[in-house]
């Protein structure tokens, strides 16, 4: 006990070394430079797995036919047996990348870095309806994790390793940079400090410069579209105001749906590798058929933007990308539902931006503009990340002449989500793991440490160390304040944009990190407590205005443990 304190104590004390920091930038670098070549390795295979499914296609006679549905179903095969033997490579993996920061699970990183790289291949590669970006998430966090295991680094450490490999792998997977550093902070920490961020930040633009090296310097999408300015602004902000709450609702009924199809598909009373031959047969015949709505769905977007496709296709395609989404992630293979949210959100945008063009008799080029609005506001309905959301959407089509409008959108359509109580999808998704089951998770007790910051009047703001009611196995062992640090004692007052470095157990962590870290952040509308269904109103006040009515208790705190 007295060692893990020391050895904790000991590595908090490394991070104020300059020259310490300077070695954890240069390992962000190698992070940023391995997560990078394995995406962009993982990207060139499924641009050539999805040329062999076409091809497959093309001249499709009776005997490629029964061949076809045989490979299939002998994917399926594999692929569920792998998610059986290696639960952890299932999924998106983001989830799992935010367990890993949670420590509630461990990641045996280098078979899975390699079957969730083969899984992912084989699962897009048959056509379902998943994405490469989560699974490009997961695979550079599972690089961290392997560069920390192989240095011998620090457990905190570990965790700068972990974020950036994660950010370093969107920013590979979508040719932008920024959106990984951002993703990484909003969603993975929602809390950062300075170090982290331009550890990330070195992370991502490494991991994007080789990207561009290797694959080309051009966005995602080719829009060469400005944003139009045929309506006054305020006719403009009433029309995306429509249209943000329109993708609300419908991000909403994704979200649901997305729990709903996962439960289902493991209620079926069926020998696993029967439901998996059956989804393959599903998926052979999608590919044939309605090949339009398979993969990620990145050439359905170029598409629709690029040709007039009348209203009634618009639906059928929505229909069909939305249920086959559904079903493709229910099955647990790995793949993620990034870039099919996308799809969704433009596919709407399309079918808006039509009726807007019909109704006003403006130019075709709203139509575009709001398939644009329309991946921004949906990922933002779905995530319940607006920063992330806008960011992204930006350096996917290289134009920021839409940036109001996109900040716009998206501030609609997180705020009518709160509203309606709807949960990001990634920590719907980390709750319905079972980690009673992974035989993975770290039984040994352990001290650990958690940073919480102090914001303005929030319980914590200007009181005195021994006034406070801190929880049982708790021990305040440093504040940062202003660039430096000290060791507290009781007659210590706690100031606004303090950090405060805590030790406790590591079993307990989530639950007293959760609770000190709301004592830090909330703050109440006015001292008289305004309640809505018996639910004290307030607002959690972060670097990134994290606004709720309430918090599952579910989703205890996880960001603070890095410093």
């Amino acid at each position: 006990m007295k060692n893990d304190l020391l050895n904790l104590l000991t590595d908090w004390q490394k991070l104020k070394s300059r020259k310490h920091n300077l070695l954890l930038i240069f390992y962000s670098l190698l992070t940023g430079t391995l997560s990078g070549a394995v995406v962009i390795l993982y990207r060139l295979g499924l641009d050539k797995i999805g040329i062999l499914r076409e091809k497959l296609f093309e001249n499709l006679s009776v005997w490629n036919f029964c061949t076809g549905i045989f490979i299939f179903i002998l994917i399926g095969v594999i692929l569920q047996f792998l998610v059986m033997k290696f639960p952890l490579i299932s999924g998106s993996g983001i989830p799992q990348v935010k367990a890993l920061l949670m420590q509630k699970i461990h990641f045996r990183w280098l078979p899975e870095l390699i079957l969730k790289f083969f899984g992912g291949l084989l699962s897009i590669g048959v056509g379902l309806s998943l994405g490469r970006e989560g699974p490009s998430i997961h695979l550079g966090a599972l690089v961290g994790e392997g560069i920390n295991e192989v240095t011998g680094r620090s457990e905190m450490e570990k965790k700068y390793f972990i974020t950036c490999g994660a950010s370093a792998g969107l920013a590979a997977a979508f040719n932008a940079p920024l959106a990984g550093v951002i993703f990484a902070l909003e969603e993975l920490h929602k809390f950062f400090s300075p170090l982290l961020l331009i550890c990330t930040l070195i992370a991502s633009i490494t991991a994007d410069f080789l990207t561009r090296i290797f694959l080309g310097y051009h966005p995602v999408f080719n829009f060469e579209v400005t944003a139009p300015t045929e309506f006054n602004s305020l006719m403009e902000i009433f029309l995306i105001l429509i249209f943000g709450i329109i993708m609300s609702f419908m991000g909403k009924l994704f979200s649901d749906n997305l729990i709903k199809f996962q439960k289902v598909y493991k209620k079926i009373d069926l020998n696993p590798y029967f439901k998996a031959a059956g989804l393959m047969l599903i998926a052979f015949f999608t590919a044939f058929l309605f090949k339009d709505i398979t993969g990620g769905g990145h050439n359905l977007i170029e598409k629709i933007t690029q040709y007039p496709t009348p209203v009634l296709i618009l639906f059928l395609l929505l229909a069909g990308k939305f249920l086959y989404t559904l079903i493709s992630y229910s099955s647990g293979f790995p793949g993620g539902i990034f870039l099919p949210m996308l799809v969704i959100g433009a596919l709407l945008g399309k079918i808006y931006g039509i009726f807007i063009v019909n109704l006003f008799g403006v130019s075709d080029i709203y139509i575009t503009h709001y398939i644009i609005l329309g991946m921004a506001a949906y990922f933002t309905a779905v995530v319940r990340a607006p920063i992330t959301g806008i960011i992204l959407i930006l350096e996917m089509t290289g134009n920021f002449s839409h940036l109001f409008a996109l900040t716009f959108i998206s501030a609609v359509s997180y705020i009518i989500t709160e509203f309606i109580n709807l949960e990001p999808v990634y920590d719907v998704l980390f709750n319905n793991m079972s980690f009673a089951s992974n035989k993975d998770i770290n039984k040994e007790k352990k001290i650990i440490t958690v940073t919480i910051p102090v914001i303005a009047d929030s319980k914590l703001s200007n009181k005195m160390v021994r006034d406070l009611k801190w929880p049982a196995d708790t021990l305040l062992a440093g504040i940062r304040r202003d660039g430096n640090e000290f060791i507290p004692n009781g007659n210590t007052i706690l100031k606004n944009g303090d950090l405060l470095v805590i030790l406790t157990d590591k079993e307990k962590a989530s639950v007293i990190a959760y609770y000190l870290y709301e004592m830090g952040t909330i703050v109440k509308f006015s001292k008289k407590n305004r309640t809505k269904k018996g639910v004290t109103l307030f607002i959690r006040v972060t670097p990134l205005l994290y606004i709720k009515n309430s918090l599952p208790y579910s989703a205890a705190f996880s960001n603070p443990s890095l410093l």
